[in-house]
């Protein structure tokens, strides 16, 4: 019995992170295909608080030394799915 408390309680606790993860999903599912593998590359690795930007941008820079991004098109790519990144940081 004890253990089913101790389990409410994370769960209780946890809740709203899952709905952020839940809400930045969403966002992300209407994404572009090249603003989706940037937020994929990063979603795991977003924290509130964090310098999130700066990791998106390392990720975007690693996809265009890789060729899977463009120079041009690495700003535009890459805004889109920092706005539903957001929705994890807060």
């Amino acid at each position: 019995m004890k253990l089913c408390y101790v389990a409410m309680s994370v769960l209780l606790i946890s809740s709203p992170a899952w709905a952020d993860r839940k809400d930045a999903d969403a966002c992300a599912a209407n994404l572009p295909a090249g603003s989706k593998a940037v937020y994929d590359a990063a979603v795991g690795q977003v924290k509130p608080g964090a310098d999130n930007k700066a990791l998106v941008q390392g990720i975007v820079k690693g996809m265009v030394d890789a060729g899977q991004l463009s120079l041009f098109n690495a700003k535009s790519t890459a805004q889109p799915a920092g706005e539903c990144l957001k929705k994890l940081a807060n």
